[in-house]
């Protein structure tokens, strides 16, 4: 049975609604910072929203052996944080809407229901973050690599485990003798190494207007175009 869960990237207003959520029922109760420059994606159920997936960039500038250092890393801007993930309650196992015919899910060996919204809920995310991405933050730079390759998330042992990251195919960030370990702050890291896009900013659609630069090294010009 196909189960009723749908999920679409979200706009002013639902970023609005996302961040008053995630401050009263989200474990951290803290919005995501502005400057991370936020978008949402809202699970919703029968056009109601029942969770939401956000993700910014990550607060640090470069992070040893995945982002920010020369060579073939990404930079910062090619990184996405899936900051804050929230499922209503009653969409999760125990919970009252918790079954097949509205949530996805398997039925083990014992005959039991076991839902899978999270990880379901990840690798829809992860599967059209790229061109979102880019949708709602064109290249201000477009000959500087602006591809999304890389999403993170991390896991605070105080809160819970991170299951749902390596359940949907996340790899440890820290590591030691194949285990995940806790990295400099404490937090266990994860990461999904995504595929390199084919396609340029130029041929998405419903792309948001940005001022686009164009810098000409040989006299250091700066060329401002608005892009719509």
């Amino acid at each position: 049975m196909k189960h009723q869960l749908s999920i679409r990237c979200g706009d002013r207003t639902d970023m609005v609604w996302a961040q008053a959520t995630v401050r009263v029922k989200h474990y951290l109760q803290q919005p995501v910072d502005p400057r991370a420059r936020p978008m949402v994606y809202l699970i919703e159920w029968k056009q109601m929203r029942v969770g939401l997936i956000m993700l910014g960039i990550p607060h640090a500038t470069r992070c040893g052996g995945w982002w920010g250092y020369r060579g073939n890393l990404p930079t910062q801007w090619q990184v996405v944080d899936l900051c804050r993930i929230w499922i209503d309650p009653d969409f999760q196992r125990g919970g009252c809407m918790c079954h097949a015919a509205n949530v996805p899910g398997y039925v083990d060996r014992r005959g039991t229901f076991r839902p899978t919204t999270a990880t379901w809920a990840i690798t829809e995310v992860l599967a059209r973050v790229q061109r979102d991405r880019v949708r709602l933050w064109p290249p201000v730079f477009p000959t500087q690599p602006y591809h999304i390759q890389l999403a993170i998330s991390y896991s605070d042992p105080r809160f819970h485990r991170g299951t749902i990251y390596r359940l949907a195919g996340a790899e440890p960030m820290y590591s030691r003798h194949g285990q995940p370990v806790p990295g400099p702050a404490g937090k266990y890291g994860w990461c999904w190494r995504l595929p390199q896009p084919t396609w340029n900013w130029g041929e998405l659609d419903g792309i948001r207007s940005r001022t686009m630069r164009f810098d000409f090294t040989s006299d250091n010009a700066v060329l401002s175009d608005e892009h719509q």
